[in-house]
């Protein structure tokens, strides 16, 4: 922990001023993770070295001493279940909710049998220390799942690092810092990084918000944030040693933004727009019933990204259409086997019964083979994000597909779900899934079990040959929904998790407007309708550009939905038409975004504000 400065306590939340004469006003700039507002004195948390990181031990133990160690060993795995049970009880008694969930993964690591197999080979075969024997184990673990490109998937390392770190410190016979302590009045927390576990001891009575030099939206302190709605600021490069304890701070959640040392006129700017969002938060709650449809009456649906089936009380609060986008992979991840049909036909239908009739689109499987080494028998790739992933691998192992969709269409009766399938790169991969699919819904009959047999089913338009196919695709399907995360990266070649060429990535470039538009029309002449799920659906310089190319849904994140249906409320289908055709024509995604930039200015500047 850093040494804190004297400064006098905090009256109230967010009210104790910095002495000017000593620091200058700096600004700090990350991802916005969680929407808000917060101003007031920061606690560091210092970060204690490594456990998991610390340089193996050359040392053998003895052979008498193997019996010992592996107890040894399976005395700390119940220590750290024990404690881990104790974080959940905490997250659920301080939430009411079921964010607790978030230490599903931990468990799932601390029960795999596979792993703990390991740590008793190396230590009764190798006559490793049960340090080394499990930091060498799970290092494989972390390794793998941090190659993941999916973000989401890619920030549960952070998970399994908290429970191997923490299981360590039981081995060892340290004790964890209790950050309660700390924190007896409101403060800002600013850390490199915060762990779930790190998040659950923190009372977040006190917390006004959390800043981290590292992370991401997905982390879980991000989604916990989120979750109690208080703001967070992820990914602040060069922040963290900038700051010691007592500095005054201001935390903006909306543009990702945090202003060290505010002077008196740039604290009296965020108190005003503190009440302003406040104001527009409950605007947007009270027009969750409004139509989301232009000034001239074209109807754009908004509907919700959905990771779980936990927070689907969030869709019928901000007024979604439905769910969009609901990913499965999670299922699949940390598990020595796969979800049974049994227990996926469970989770959609808890998604089917609790969205009140609106409608939710079930993605199957998108994953590499490579995540799921531990579960079917793969090989080992050069670029796995351009190999047997999703549908691909799914049609390389037609089991474990045929159990997706026989559970997706089960839990079609207790509501309005669809199927669809990512990565379809043409017409061969679809026509074999659609022939997959008549041969489950035969066996659903023949065994007599209840099925949706006239599910709506799409496929995913994120790979340029499926564009370019879209007349062809149109033919076979229900609709399309737009990965534009995959197609943009797909058709310009850039990583979009690659900072090095992170300018290059363009969800405005003419040329992934033009297969937008190619996929559109082909829909229309085919009479399906086209979603975006991508995150250019939720960005507000994207909407009129994707509304004049005539897409039908939006999908995004539920807190967007409010801003986005005032936007759409606002836009001019004629005017987004005429704005589109101009952005096709432009030089470049920049010219692109700038005329999308200039429409928005001109006609509702408010809209820029908010965002």
């Amino acid at each position: 922990m850093k040494k804190a400065e004297q400064k006098s306590p905090a009256p109230g939340r967010g009210k104790v001023m910095p002495d000017k004469s000593i620091k200058r006003e700096v600004m700090f700039h990350g991802i916005p993770a969680s929407p808000g507002i917060a101003m007031g004195q920061v606690l560091v948390l210092g970060k204690e070295n490594s456990l998991l990181d610390a340089p193996p031990e050359q040392k053998k133990i003895p052979p008498e001493e193997v019996e010992s160690e592996i107890a040894r060993f399976k005395d700390a795995l119940e220590e750290t279940r024990t404690e881990t049970k104790a974080l959940m009880a905490r997250i659920k008694e301080s939430e009411g909710r079921n964010d607790a969930g978030i230490f599903d993964a931990q468990f799932l690591i601390l029960d795999d049998k596979m792993l703990l197999n390991e740590v008793v080979s190396g230590v009764s075969k190798k006559f490793q220390s049960a340090e080394n024997a499990f930091r060498q184990t799970i290092s494989k673990y972390i390794a793998a799942i941090s190659a993941i490109q999916d973000p989401y998937l890619k920030e549960r390392a952070a998970d399994i690092r908290d429970v191997a770190e923490r299981l360590l410190a039981h081995l060892q016979g340290r004790s964890r810092t209790d950050l309660l302590k700390n924190l007896h009045e409101p403060r800002i927390v600013v850390a490199k990084d915060l762990t779930p576990s790190d998040t659950a001891l923190l009372d977040r009575k006190n917390v006004l918000a959390f800043a981290t030099e590292s992370g991401s939206k997905t982390s879980h302190s991000a989604i916990l944030a989120r979750s109690i709605r208080i703001p967070a600021i992820v990914s602040m490069n060069r922040f963290y040693e900038r700051l010691e304890d007592g500095d005054y701070l201001i935390v903006d959640g909306f543009l990702g933004t945090a202003v060290l040392n505010p002077d008196k006129g740039t604290i009296e700017l965020y108190r005003q727009k503190e009440k302003s969002e406040a104001r527009l938060y409950d605007e947007y709650l009270r027009e969750t019933q409004l139509k989301s449809e232009t000034v001239d009456g074209y109807r754009v649906e908004l509907a919700a990204n959905v990771e779980n089936a936990e927070n689907l009380e969030d869709i019928i609060k901000f007024g979604a259409a439905g769910i969009g986008l609901f990913r499965t992979e999670y299922l699949y991840m940390n598990r020595t086997s796969c979800p049974t049909e049994e227990e996926q036909f469970q989770v959609y239908k808890k998604v089917a019964k609790n969205l009140e009739g609106r409608p939710a689109i079930i993605r199957t499987l998108d994953l590499g083979g490579d995540k799921l080494s531990s579960l079917i028998h793969t090989q080992h790739e050069q670029n796995p994000f351009l190999g047997q992933r999703a549908i691909r691998l799914c049609l390389a192992h037609p089991d474990l597909l045929k159990t997706q969709m026989r559970a997706i269409l089960r839990a079609g009766v207790f509501g309005k779900l669809r199927m669809m399938f990512p990565m379809v790169s043409g017409v061969r991969e679809l026509d074999e899934l659609l022939r997959i699919l008549g041969e489950v819904k035969a066996d659903l009959q023949n065994s007599n079990q209840r099925f949706d047999g006239s599910m709506e089913i799409g496929i995913m338009i994120e790979i340029p040959s499926a564009a370019l196919a879209a007349e062809h695709l149109a033919e076979k399907v229900d609709f399309f929904s737009i990965g534009t995360n995959d197609l943009v990266q797909y058709t310009l070649a850039v990583d979009r998790n690659n900072e090095q060429v992170a300018t290059l990535y363009e969800p405005t470039h003419p040329a992934v407007l033009s297969l937008i538009a190619m996929t559109v029309h082909a829909a229309n002449r085919h009479g399906i309708w086209v979603g975006v799920c991508g995150e250019s659906g939720g960005d507000p310089l994207c909407i009129p550009l994707l509304v004049g190319l005539g897409v039908k849904e939006l999908s995004m994140s539920p807190m967007s939905i409010g801003q986005s249906r005032r936007l759409i409320r606002k836009i001019s289908m004629r005017e987004a038409e005429h704005l589109a055709a101009s952005a096709l024509a432009a030089g470049d995604g920049g010219e692109a975004l700038a005329m999308s930039r200039k429409y928005i200015e001109e006609k509702f500047p408010v809209i820029l504000r908010e965002r």
